[in-house]
């Protein structure tokens, strides 16, 4: 059966190893510095990388989000209109009216959507209406658009 406690031999092999080392050399310490520190900023630059790319997303997708707010509300209102016609800057249906303001799409003079560049309406004929509404642009100058036309029931 072998011995479970350490022999003298092996005890003494221990102790001469560790009395034998003084330390770690300053190259030594420098390269492992220098490993760590690169595994941090890959690691940090990943996460900024994240981050940009989650900050752009939720920027892109906000700006979906009230250009179709803005379009099912204007369409829900011409739906259920008889009367649309189109006065200045603004777009008139039933009793609502619908127009741009400093990247805001006004309903009355309530915000109905914010970050809109573009508010479009025409009616080329008495019942026909055309909107197009678009977004403003995010960091990669990409617009969301979208357009509809409506007829209109008399």
């Amino acid at each position: 059966m072998g011995h479970l406690l350490p022999t003298k031999k092996s005890f003494l092999t221990c102790k001469n190893f560790y009395q034998s080392k003084k330390g770690i050399a300053l190259t030594e310490l420098i390269i492992y510095a220098s490993l760590i520190l690169i595994v941090f900023f890959l690691g940090y630059s990943i996460y900024l990388f994240g981050i940009q790319g989650y900050i752009n997303n939720v920027s892109s997708i906000e700006n979906q989000s009230n250009v179709r707010i803005a379009m099912e509300h204007i369409t829900y209102h011409i739906r259920r209109s008889n009367s649309v016609y189109i006065k200045e800057n603004s777009l008139i249906v039933g009793d609502e009216s619908y127009s741009l303001s400093d990247n805001i799409l006004m309903n009355k003079n309530n915000q109905l959507a914010t970050g809109i560049s573009e508010f479009f309406f025409d009616k080329p004929s008495p019942s026909l209406v055309y909107v197009k509404i678009s977004s403003i642009p995010n960091k990669n100058k990409q617009k969301f658009s979208l357009e509809a036309y409506f007829h209109i029931m008399n």
